[in-house]
């Protein structure tokens, strides 16, 4: 028949190796990011209950990604996983697995980035360092899970080998 199917597993944030109790979203884009359309379907919001989605789409190369919604008054606050490229072909079933980060490893990240783009941009010094100063103020009042020292570890272990061995 052609149609391919893809299973989507999505992963607990404090145990990684664990697939979520949670009921979650996923949605499926094109690679420039516009939800998959097809056949009177827009697979912007498949259910994936206990962190399991199971559905039917065209075959194509998609970016896939999970989500969570909470409403806080008229607020509206959204979680996402890390994204996943899926390439299910005709008749293909295809699996992926997508990683959440905690929510230590948000502003971890997000500090991280702007350093970047600050040494590799012109961004004002002053509001580079406002915004890493209260990144690292929260991360004072948020609990830190085995998993977030391990990320940890891992960079400093990183930053210690490129500082040994520096690329050539």
């Amino acid at each position: 028949m052609g149609i391919a199917a893809l299973n989507v597993w999505v992963h607990d944030p404090l145990d990684l190796c664990r697939i979520s109790d949670e009921v979650w979203s996923v949605a499926v884009t094109y690679c420039n990011g516009n939800p998959v359309e097809w056949c009177g379907h827009t697979y912007s919001s498949e259910p994936a209950k206990c962190g399991h989605a199971e559905f039917q789409l065209p075959p194509g190369c998609y970016i896939v990604r999970a989500y969570q919604f909470f409403q806080l008054n008229k607020l509206l606050l959204f979680r996402f996983s890390e994204r996943a490229i899926a390439i299910v072909n005709c008749d293909d079933l295809g699996c992926v697995h997508l990683y959440n980060p905690t929510y230590r490893q948000l502003p971890i990240g997000a500090a991280r980035a702007v350093r970047f783009l600050a040494a590799s941009e012109e961004f004002p010094a002053d509001k580079v360092q406002k915004f890493v100063a209260a990144s690292d103020d929260l991360l004072t009042d948020m609990p830190e899970h085995p998993v977030d020292a391990a990320d940890e570890r891992l960079v400093q272990h990183l930053t210690e080998l490129i500082q040994k061995n520096p690329p050539k």
